[in-house]
């Protein structure tokens, strides 16, 4: 594979704070005069000793490309740029969110492959065990060559191109080989299990640690494995197998119900099951594609907003159940040991035993059974001071984590929309920043951009 790597493209982050309000204000202007009259053009030296100084509670925090840009943005002190906190206590907890499918892209993650040397040699790790057990480098799937066409730069902040989001764009319309690939669920499995463990490695060097983790389908595999149930190498065989077998059953779909789970059960019969129940307002329907069409059309008839998730098979529902003796047989044959760190169940919608985490038939249930991440992330809410950072593609747990009712809770995603045209590490160092702000413990000199 070609090797594109290279620094942050001069993205810093840089964090200024006080012990008053006042004092906060003064160091920004005093900090926006300085560079000002600095003749370097990159933000390196000065955000690592903004940095390197002692953290007051009065906070202040920008994502800037260059010097001109922050001095117009401290300059502005537009508040979608700069943002501020007021009070900030130390050593807030974080709990870790992990999606399943349904969010992935491709190329999710590039720029911080190519800046960051942990996320590269966590992707380049995993990408070494699940070669011979894919028949395929999963770099090539995630990061294929990009066009010949240099991109347009990214705007200071993001934004989205509509264009693209709407399907207005004739490049984004046309068919994409490279997205059919990824979406592929032999495929799509270990390269997200694969992009969500290169996060959590690469947050954790920055000093975050969970104080719980909780996933959703698929999710939960990469939680149990931050845990220590599995070695990330017996984790990537299980879930490469995992999904061989899914990818060898019977097309399915599912969809997404505007309906509680008890509402939903009515409208089910004998052929669908509930695959999942994200919040207390909504839940999937899960099962043959037949089956699944025909509810869609009785629930749009009835003027409910019903919407076909992008899956080829029906999760978390009976046409799981023809590979149970062959996963439970690759189950046993894995060593696993008891979480060192609090796992939500998917399965029981509370804290995973021990002895459930080492116990096939429960994976064997997880598999089968419907996802109850909405009783989970509740378990998450009995400290409203636990900031839930969702690490992976998307930010679809934490919608369903305020749909849930968590209002009080500081939740924050880790990886751009599809279509937002911010660049990663320019996101990514924005989350940081954010985490930051509400107290999160930073390992400053481990998040300085790689020399």
């Amino acid at each position: 594979m070609t090797d594109n790597t290279g620094a942050r493209e001069g993205w810093e982050l840089l964090a200024v704070s006080a012990e008053t309000e006042a004092a906060l204000d003064e160091a920004t202007a005093r900090l926006a005069a300085e560079l000002e009259a600095s003749a370097d053009a990159l933000l390196a030296a000065p955000a690592q000793a903004l940095r390197a100084a002692p953290a007051g509670p009065f906070r202040r925090v920008l994502v800037a490309r260059d010097r001109d840009d922050a001095v117009a943005a401290l300059r502005a002190r537009d508040p979608r740029r700069v943002l501020t906190a007021r009070g900030v206590p130390d050593g807030r907890p974080v709990a870790f969110l992990f999606p399943g499918l349904g969010e992935q892209y491709v190329g999710m993650g590039r720029g911080l492959y190519r800046a960051e040397p942990v996320f590269r040699e966590e992707i380049d790790r995993c990408a070494a065990v699940l070669q011979p057990l894919l028949g395929v480098d999963l770099r090539e799937v995630l990061y294929p060559p990009e066009a010949a066409a240099p991109a347009a730069p990214a705007p200071a902040g993001g934004g989205f191109d509509l264009r693209k989001m709407l399907g207005r764009d004739a490049a984004a319309a046309a068919p994409d080989p490279a997205a059919d690939r990824l979406n592929r669920t032999e495929l799509a499995q270990p390269v997200v299990f694969a992009l969500e463990w290169a996060l959590f490695r690469l947050v954790t060097e920055w000093g975050l640690r969970p104080r719980a983790v909780i996933g959703h389908s698929l999710g939960e595999y990469v939680a149990a494995t931050v845990a220590g149930v599995w070695t990330l190498e017996d984790a990537l065989a299980l879930v490469a197998e995992r999904a061989r077998l899914i990818s060898g059953l019977p097309a399915g779909a599912m969809l997404g119900l505007p309906f509680s789970e008890a509402e939903a059960r009515p409208y089910l019969g004998g052929e669908l099951s509930v695959g999942a129940v994200n919040s207390p307002t909504t839940c999937v329907a899960s099962g043959p594609v037949e089956a699944v069409a025909a509810l869609e059309a009785r629930l749009v008839a009835e003027g409910h907003a019903a919407r076909r998730l992008p899956t080829t098979h029906a999760f978390h529902s009976r046409m799981m159940e023809a590979i149970v003796p062959h996963f439970r047989e690759r189950l046993a044959a894995v060593s696993t040991s008891a979480p060192r760190i609090p796992v939500v169940s998917n399965v029981t919608g509370t804290w995973l035993r021990p002895e459930e985490a080492v116990d096939p038939e429960y994976w064997v249930r997880h598999l089968c059974r419907p996802v109850r991440f909405a009783d989970g992330v509740l378990e998450l809410a009995h400290d409203p001071d636990t900031v839930l950072l969702e690490v992976g593609p998307g930010q679809t747990l934490g919608g369903f984590a305020r749909q849930s009712g968590l209002a009080r809770q500081v939740i924050l995603p880790s990886v751009r929309y599809r279509y937002d045209r911010q660049s990663d590490e320019a996101f990514l160092l924005g989350t940081l920043g954010r985490l930051w702000l509400t107290g999160a413990p930073i390992e400053w000199s481990a998040a300085a951009a790689p020399a």
